[in-house]
């Protein structure tokens, strides 16, 4: 079934409660199995338009502040070294199996 452009226009004029009749009845005409893939489609629209909801309804992003001993930030130095072959230490990575 195509919609040409004069059809996508008209069900833009229409009114929500119109769309109702109209959604039932095209979900009527379709088999189980379709109808089934456009229930998980108007769910995913719905927990799609949930989630704009609640990230707008946001104030401002949280952060949380950890703090740690000194002590422990010393034992941490040297554990992350710049430079390095990653080629080579994904080789002898997966190379121990």
């Amino acid at each position: 079934m195509t919609l040409g452009v004069s059809s996508a226009s008209s069900r833009t004029a229409k009114s929500a409660s119109a769309f109702k009749p109209e959604l039932l009845r095209l979900f009527e005409m379709l088999p189980r199995t379709k109808q089934s893939e456009l229930l998980d489609f108007a769910r995913f629209l719905q927990q799609q338009t949930a989630g704009l909801r609640t990230a707008s309804s946001l104030d401002a992003p949280r952060i949380e502040l950890r703090v740690a001993p000194a002590t422990t930030l010393i034992g941490l130095t040297g554990l992350v070294a710049l430079g390095g072959d990653a080629v080579a230490d994904t080789e002898s990575l997966y190379s121990r199996e």
